[in-house]
C-alpha cells in the first residue's frame, strides 16, 4: 500500500470555511480537543482530534514538547504515523482510484467539528494587511528518502462567487536530520498586487505528500511562526543599530537605538498589542513581571511614528 500523506487536496474535501478561534502561532497554548483527552494548540488541528470526529481511533501523531523549544512555553512535534488498517476514510484525491492514504502527520490551522456533519473549518483570520514572509524555527529527523515541510496560504473570501481565493502561497521543505533549532523565512508569493487577505493556511507535515515516500516515524518540530518578523530571535537589524537586552526577560527588557527613536510598540504573537512605551534620550526599559510568558512582536518609530526596526523577544519565568 502506498504510503501518502493527508494534504491540502484531502483536507478540501473538509472544508466549511475560513474562519476560526484566535490562532496561537507561537504554539505556546494548548486545549484539549472536543472528542477525546489529546491536545493540539490553540488554533491549531490535527489528526488527534480528527481520529475521533472523522476517522475513527488513530494513534497520536502532535505532541506538546515544553523542553528543548525554540521559544515560549512550548513547541510541536508532528510525527508521522500509521492510520489504523484499513485506512478507508482517508481517500486519496491526488490519484482517484489508488490507494487510500495509510499514514498521516499534519498539523493545521483550523478546528474539528462533528455537527451538523463531521467537517473541518479550515484556516484562521489575519488582521495583518499584506504579510511578505513568515518565519518560524524548526528541527528536522525524517527518515531517509523523506521530506517535511510546512505550506502557507494567504486567503480572501469572495462573496459573489463563495469561494476562498488564494491571495498569496509560500513553502519551506527540508528532508535533513539534526538536533539543532534553525531559522527559517517562507516570503509569501502574491498573486495580486493590491488584494488584501483575511485568512491564513498553515500546513506542517512531517512527511513527502506528492509521492509515495512518506516513510513511518519521521519527526518534525517546529516553533514561533511570526508574520514579518527577523528570522531569529536575537537578529536585529543591524543597520538600525537596535539593542534589546536581555533576551529572553524575566523581569524587564531594555530598548536603545542608535538613531532618534521615541516609542517601543509591544503586541504578543497573535498581534493583539499589549502597550506603547515612550522612549527616553533613545532608550526605554519595559517591565515584563506581568507579561505571560511566550514570544513578542516589537515596533520601534520615531517621533512621527515612522518604524525604525521590528522584531521579537522572549518572556520566560
Amino acid at each position: 500500500m502506498k504510503k501518502l500523506l493527508l494534504t491540502i487536496t484531502a483536507a478540501l474535501l473538509f472544508v466549511i470555511g475560513a474562519k476560526s478561534q484566535t490562532a496561537d502561532l507561537g504554539l505556546d497554548t494548548w486545549v484539549n480537543d472536543s472528542y477525546g483527552s489529546l491536545q493540539d494548540a490553540q488554533g491549531w488541528t490535527s489528526f488527534n482530534t480528527a481520529s475521533y470526529a472523522l476517522f475513527g481511533a488513530m494513534p497520536q501523531s502532535v505532541y506538546k514538547i515544553t523542553a528543548g523549544q525554540a521559544f515560549g512555553a512550548a513547541c510541536a512535534k508532528v510525527v508521522t504515523e500509521k492510520v489504523p488498517n484499513p485506512p478507508l476514510m482517508v481517500p486519496n484525491p491526488m490519484r482517484p482510484g489508488q490507494p487510500n492514504f495509510d499514514t498521516v502527520g499534519l498539523l493545521c490551522l483550523g478546528t474539528i467539528h462533528a455537527t451538523p456533519s463531521p467537517g473541518l473549518t479550515f484556516g484562521a483570520p489575519i488582521t495583518n494587511n499584506r504579510p511578505v514572509k513568515l518565519t518560524f524555527s524548526s528541527k528536522d529527523s525524517v527518515v531517509a528518502g523523506d521530506t517535511s515541510f510546512v505550506l502557507v496560504y494567504l486567503t480572501k473570501w469572495s462573496l459573489p462567487n463563495h469561494k476562498l481565493d488564494t491571495i498569496a502561497s509560500g513553502k519551506w521543505a527540508e528532508s535533513s536530520t539534526g538536533s539543532v533549532w534553525a531559522s527559517h523565512t517562507i516570503t509569501m508569493n502574491y498573486v495580486s498586487g493590491t488584494i488584501v487577505p483575511d485568512s491564513q493556511q498553515i500546513f506542517v507535515s512531517s512527511s513527502i505528500y506528492s509521492h509515495g515516500g512518506a516513510k513511518m516515524g519521521s519527526k518534525y518540530y517546529v516553533d514561533g511562526f511570526c508574520w514579518d518578523c527577523t528570522a531569529g530571535i536575537n537578529e536585529l537589524n543591524s543597520e538600525n543599530a537596535i539593542s534589546v537586552f536581555p533576551n529572553p526577560a524575566t523581569s524587564e527588557i531594555n530598548f536603545t537605538s542608535s538613531l532618534n527613536a521615541n516609542f517601543v510598540e509591544v503586541a504578543d504573537i497573535t498581534g493583539r498589542k499589549v502597550g506603547l512605551f515612550v522612549m527616553q534620550n533613545n532608550k526605554v526599559k519595559i517591565q515584563t513581571e506581568s507579561f505571560t510568558p511566550g514570544l513578542y512582536l516589537f515596533t520601534v518609530m520615531n517621533d512621527k511614528k515612522v518604524v525604525i526596526s521590528r522584531g521579537k523577544f522572549e518572556v520566560a519565568k
